[in-house]
C-alpha cells in the first residue's frame, strides 16, 4: 500500500512539474507539448478531428508566429514499436514577415496523451519519413486555416 501512494505522489509531481516548451520564430526547431491534464483539450470523435482542434488551438495560443496560410496538410499515422498507431498532422505554414523573404516552415502534430506540436526540421524529420502512411490524399489545408481564423 506504501508503494502505490510513493508512486502516486511521484506521479503528480512529475505531470504538475511538466513545463512545455516556448516557441519563438528564431528557433530552428520547437516544441510544444500538452497533454490532457495540463489544460483545454479538444473533444472530438476522430484522430482526425481532434488533431486538427489541437494544431489550430496551439497555432492561435502560441505566438508568435502568426500564420498567414497553411499548406499540403496532411493526417496520417506510423506504428509504433509496440504495433500501435501514432496519428499525426502534417504540413506547412507561412509565418507573417516584415518585408523579406517568405519562407514556409513545417510543422506537426503529434497525438499522444494529449498532443505535440513541433515546428522547423524537427516537424520534416517526423513528416517525410518511410515509417509514415497517409490516410488520405486530401489536403486539410483550408480546414485547418478555417479552425485557427475561428478562434480569431
Amino acid at each position: 500500500m506504501r508503494y502505490i501512494v510513493a508512486l502516486l505522489a511521484t506521479l503528480m509531481f512529475a505531470a504538475c512539474s511538466r513545463t512545455p516548451a516556448s516557441r519563438s520564430q528564431s528557433q530552428a526547431a520547437s516544441t510544444r507539448q500538452m497533454v490532457a491534464s495540463e489544460g483545454q483539450t479538444p473533444s472530438t470523435d476522430s484522430p482526425m478531428e481532434y488533431l486538427l482542434a489541437s494544431s489550430a488551438n496551439d497555432f492561435h495560443a502560441h505566438r508568435p508566429p502568426d500564420v498567414v496560410r497553411f499548406r499540403n496538410v496532411r493526417f496520417g499515422h506510423s506504428t509504433t514499436s509496440a504495433g500501435a498507431r501514432q496519428y499525426l498532422l502534417c504540413g506547412e505554414f507561412l509565418p507573417a514577415q516584415k518585408g523579406g523573404k517568405v519562407e514556409w516552415m513545417p510543422f506537426v502534430t503529434i497525438k499522444t496523451s494529449g498532443y505535440e506540436q513541433y515546428l522547423g526540421a524537427q516537424a520534416a524529420s517526423w513528416c517525410r519519413g518511410p515509417q509514415v502512411a497517409w490516410d488520405s490524399d486530401e489536403d486539410l489545408s483550408p480546414t485547418l486555416q478555417k479552425r485557427l481564423d475561428s478562434l480569431q
